[in-house]
């Protein structure tokens, strides 16, 4: 059996019309305040090339698992437009809402609990997809898995 990772925002999901960044002590960051006075435009999201080659496909493999593995919290807009544009995943991992830890911890954690479940014994291959390189590499070095790297303009 197959697992897929995919982050949403930069990876398979385009909602950078809602994205902006701000430099904080010198380190550009996204600016969350702007993202959460805008969630209410999630159904005006997109996607993006991955979600045709990459996510497709491996929803209609049934050797495969797919997990969504977001930092976002998924709040009522969100979950509107993934219920009705996205073809639902095996299993999806968001941030809890008031939780500040990291994106690559926070997928880590939500993996290592699924990893636990039945279905994951046999598991064989593992790849994840994330615009975010050092969440890419915190995820790849913890599961000794392929990463694909997706650049965009959200992967802070």
């Amino acid at each position: 059996m197959e697992v897929k990772v995919f982050d949403l925002d930069g990876c398979i999901i385009d909602s950078s019309h809602r994205y902006r960044t701000i430099a904080e002590n010198g380190i550009e960051k996204i600016d969350l305040q702007f993202w959460r006075d805008n969630e209410k435009f999630a159904c005006k999201d997109s996607f993006l090339p991955a979600f045709y080659s990459e996510y497709l496909p491996a929803i209609d493999d049934d050797n495969t698992i797919v997990i969504v593995a977001t930092a976002r919290v998924l709040n009522e807009p969100d979950k509107l437009f993934l219920s009705h544009y996205m073809p639902r995943p095996n299993f999806i991992i968001s941030r809890p809402e008031g939780c500040n830890t990291s994106g690559g911890k926070l997928k880590v954690s939500g993996l290592n609990k699924l990893f636990n479940l039945k279905q994951f014994s046999k598991m064989a291959k593992m790849t994840v997809y994330e615009d975010n390189i050092n969440y890419l590499k915190y995820i790849c070095d913890a599961f000794k898995c392929n990463g694909v790297y997706i650049p965009s303009i959200q992967g802070h």
